[in-house]
Order: C-alpha cells, then sequence, then structure tokens
C-alpha cells in the first residue's frame, strides 16, 4: 500500500520542502472514523474505490499542481507534473485501508509541495472531505473545527451564562437574557450595560473575546461589573450553566396564540410546552386556538421535531424512517397527551421550511391535528446522524428517508399546504379563503395520486410541486389567513376535514 523507493520512480522529482520544522501532523484517525462511518451508516453502500480516489483529488485544491490518478490496482500521486508515489488501491470495501492510503499520500505530497506543506492540517481534511462528501447526497457534509463548536452550541447548548451581546456607541449593552439563566437568576436584564468581565474593561475587548470569556466549562465562575441607567456600577459573580439558545417566539395577535419556532435544538420542545401553557394561562377562555409558524425554519434535530409534534397529537403515527443500518429504521407514535387540548391549530410553512420543519407539518397535517397554510415546502425528507471527528470537526450523514403518517416520502416532494398564499395576484385573505368557503378547494386525495408516483414520475413530481410554488410575498399573508380561519370555526373545520390525506403505502 505505501510508497515505494524513490529510485523505482522513473522521472525527474521535484526538490523536497526545505524547512527548519517538520510538516504539522496529518491524523490518519481523522479520515479513518470519518471513512469508517461512512461504510457503516450511510444511506446506501458506497465505493471507496470512487470516494477514495475522489478524496486525494480534493488535494488540487489547495495545489493545483497535486493529481492522483488510478491504473488499475494502483494509485500514482503527482507534484508538478512528477510521480512522486505509488500506492497498491485496497478494496473497494477497505475503508481503513483507503484511511491508511490517504494519509501516506497526504505526507508524501507535503514533502515535495511548499503550499501543501504550509496548509494546516484542518485545510487538509477540509478538501479532501469536501470532495469526498460531494460522491454522495447533497445532505451529507464535512463541517470544519471551527464552524462545528459553534453548531454544536447552538444544537446542543454551551456553558455560560444565559445572555448575548450589542456593541452600539462605544457602549456594550445586554441582549436576550434567557428565563431561568443564571444571568436571569442574578438580576441583570436587557439593557443593562456590560463594563467589565473579570476585571477586564469590555471597551478593550473584541466580541469574540467577550464570547469567549462569558463562556467555559459548566460549573466555572465568571465575573461582571453592569450598570443600569444612573445607578452605580455593581459586581455580578455567576456560575456558568449548560445553556441552550431558545428557539421559540410567542406572541398573541387577534386573541391566537402565535408560536414562530426558528429551528429545532435540544431545547425546542420544552420552550414550546412552555410557551404554550404561558399563553393559555394568561389568556384564558378569551383564546380561539395556535398558530405554529415553522417559515423559513432549516431543521434540526428530529427527536425535537417528533417531540414537538407529539405536543399536539394526541394518538397515532408521528412518521417512520427507513435506512441501510438497522438503526435507522424507526417508528415514531404519539402519546396521549394534547397540550392544547384540542384547541385549533394552522401551521405556516414556506420553501424554507425544511426537515425536521417538514416532519412537523407533515405529522400535524396528516393527522388531521392542523391545517397548513402557506407554500411548498423545501422537500428535504432525510435524517442526518452527526459523527464527532477526533480533530472536534463533524461528519453528517444521511442514513434514512423519512415517511410521513399517511406513507409518502418528504424527500423532494415536501408538505403541500391545504390553503396556498403563494400564487401569482393572491393577496386578499378573504379571497384566499373563498375556494374553502364555497367547496371548491382541492381537497388532498389528489395530492396522493401524485405522491404515489412521484418518487418514479418526474411529471407527478412535477405537478404536485407546482400545485403551490413558494415564492416571496408578504410575510404578513399567511399569518393574516390563518387568522381569518381560526376566526371561523366551521370555515377551519372545513379545512382541517380536507387536510387529512389517504394514505399513500402503510409503513
Amino acid at each position: 500500500m505505501f510508497a515505494v523507493g524513490l529510485g523505482s520512480l522513473g522521472g525527474t522529482l521535484p526538490r523536497p520542502v526545505a524547512a527548519a520544522t517538520e510538516p504539522a501532523f496529518i491524523s490518519e484517525q481523522v479520515f479513518a472514523v470519518a471513512y469508517g462511518k461512512i461504510a457503516e451508516v450511510y444511506l446506501q453502500q458506497v465505493d471507496f474505490g470512487r470516494l477514495g480516489l475522489d478524496g486525494l483529488k480534493g488535494l488540487a485544491t489547495i495545489d493545483p499542481t497535486a493529481r492522483a490518478e488510478r491504473q488499475g490496482s494502483t494509485v500514482r500521486l503527482y507534484v508538478s507534473g512528477s510521480l512522486i508515489g505509488e500506492y497498491a488501491a485496497p478494496s473497494l470495501s477497505d475503508a481503513a485501508g483507503w484511511a491508511a492510503l490517504t494519509t501516506k499520500a497526504v505526507e508524501r505530497a507535503r514533502l515535495y509541495s511548499p503550499t501543501l506543506y504550509q496548509a494546516v492540517p484542518e485545510r487538509v481534511y477540509q478538501v479532501i472531505l469536501d470532495s469526498v462528501m460531494t460522491d454522495l447526497d447533497g445532505y451529507s457534509r464535512y463541517t470544519g473545527t471551527q464552524r462545528a463548536t459553534s453548531e454544536r452550541a447552538q444544537r446542543e447548548g454551551y456553558g455560560g451564562i444565559g445572555l448575548s451581546l450589542e456593541t452600539a456607541n462605544g457602549r456594550t449593552l445586554i441582549r436576550n437574557v434567557l428565563p431561568r439563566s443564571p444571568a436571569d437568576r442574578a438580576g441583570i436584564r436587557s439593557g443593562d450595560q456590560l463594563l467589565a468581565i473579570d476585571g477586564d474593561l469590555t471597551a478593550r475587548l473584541s466580541e469574540a473575546d467577550m464570547r469567549d470569556r462569558l463562556r467555559g466549562p459548566t460549573g466555572t465562575m465568571v465575573l461582571l461589573t453592569v450598570a443600569r441607567d444612573n445607578t452605580p456600577p455593581r459586581r455580578a459573580p455567576l456560575r456558568r450553566e449548560r445553556v441552550v439558545p431558545n428557539t421559540v417566539n410567542a406572541s398573541v395577535s387577534e386573541q391566537v396564540g402565535v408560536l414562530k419556532v426558528d429551528r429545532f435544538n435540544a431545547a425546542t420542545a420544552s420552550n414550546l410546552r412552555d410557551a404554550v401553557l404561558s399563553t393559555r394561562q394568561n389568556m384564558g377562555k378569551g383564546l380561539r386556538g395556535f398558530v405554529l409558524d415553522l417559515r423559513g425554519n432549516p431543521g434540526g434535530l428530529l427527536d425535537q421535531a417528533v417531540a414537538v409534534a407529539d405536543l399536539f397529537i394526541a394518538q397515532g403515527k408521528i412518521i417512520t424512517t427507513e435506512g441501510r443500518h438497522p438503526d435507522s429504521r424507526q417508528r415514531f407514535e404519539a402519546g396521549p397527551d394534547d397540550i392544547a387540548e384540542g384547541m385549533p391549530l394552522v401551521v405556516l410553512v414556506d420553501g424554507r421550511s425544511a426537515s425536521s420543519a417538514e416532519v412537523v407539518a407533515a405529522a400535524l397535517q396528516d393527522s388531521g391535528r392542523a391545517v397548513v397554510v402557506g407554500a411548498s415546502s423545501y422537500g428535504k425528507g432525510s435524517v442526518q446522524t452527526v459523527t464527532r471527528l477526533p480533530n472536534d470537526g463533524e461528519l453528517f450523514l444521511t442514513w434514512s428517508r423519512i415517511y410521513t403518517p399517511a406513507g409518502y416520502t418528504l424527500h423532494r416532494q415536501g408538505v403541500q399546504p391545504t390553503v396556498c398564499t403563494s400564487r401569482t395576484g393572491q393577496d386578499d385573505p378573504i379571497a384566499l379563503l373563498s375556494d374553502l368557503r364555497d367547496g371548491r378547494a382541492r381537497p388532498m386525495t389528489q395530492f396522493a395520486g401524485w405522491r404515489a408516483r412521484a418518487a418514479d414520475d418526474e411529471e407527478a413530481l412535477a405537478r404536485l410541486r407546482e400545485a403551490c410554488p413558494w415564492k416571496e410575498h408578504e410575510p404578513e399573508l399567511d399569518l393574516k389567513v390563518a387568522l381569518r380561519l381560526l376566526a371561523e370555526p366551521a370555515l377551519y373545520q372545513r379545512a382541517v376535514a380536507l387536510s387529512s390525506t389517504n394514505t399513500v403505502a402503510e409503513r
């Protein structure tokens, strides 16, 4: 597998890189874990003869003179037109063998390419794994260390005190204090001025420095100096806890609770439950129903999507998932409770509602629990499993397809709203509901026929997607239609009856 001696390669070799220090270490474990996970869980069985070679071709992103090719059972590596290494190609299913070959080839290339020699390991991992991922589907991806760390914090939480900062006119102001967080319990409020962190003046710190100083291991202390209005500054010692950003915003419009969910992280279902209960308590018997706004929601954690749907569905199927790996085949059922106790519910979606947002919308629609209003959703009907690599980067791999309670896949199809608000020339809420009011609305059973054929029939898929194509329009239009529906109980019930679709295929 390893490179043969220089004397047997033939041709003139480029001069080896002359440097006072060894190049930064490239870890074989990064490639071994990544390639092993692809072989184990990816939706379809893969050919590492293609993936591994394409990964090596990614080196050309850093040094265009680096080139890898395969001839029969031999992989050859070139830099500046000269052959610098030959390797015996592992079998097409040998993930570990291709990881070892990749590492040896990278080390070899760095000896003869000054550009690759100077590249930091993370850059090398990025170009190789990016090239590997292009051979998979559009949702599998590699995320480098820095971005992965930030995404993990948004998804799973981080050690912190529960506030965000805003710099304006040379002052650092505190914004968005999370309820029940260490900052909240210490009496810190939005609008307070942050003067110092652990005694260091914020005026001398960058925004990144301040963020890094506020975050840290749970259980550790941080000392803030804050001031409010014209009162003397005070010091507030805070102990860091696990903080998960709140992705739910609740408001009330025309006696309707409007619940905006930006994405699905580890606390979304809990925060949504609190928002529903708080709205019901504050509004009492005057509350007419809820609007769950999932527009622009790109998705997130699948278990949280299932938990959110389960908040409103008292019984029945939420989703099923199917993939190659045995653990990817799952069926999720609703528990016996409905936190809204059957109150009318409208879900808003658009072309940017994807993944977990589509899971919630489809489950609520298919079960007859809610009316979906808006435009066709994105159509991301797959589940990605996340693997943390030894370098703290992350590998997202598609490992299953999602099927709704009606049995159709969200993949490419998306969720079709019962009331479409995106057709050209329709911008009056009352007119938009006229077909529904007069009994002319298209029944969901027609969509079921298209869905049954859409997986293999591009014409059926096109007709399905064109039934309510998403386009930019007045954002308030969707909400106005939803509020109008909830203001007319009989009209809402008619829409609910249309929403529950026939089963496409039992799963």
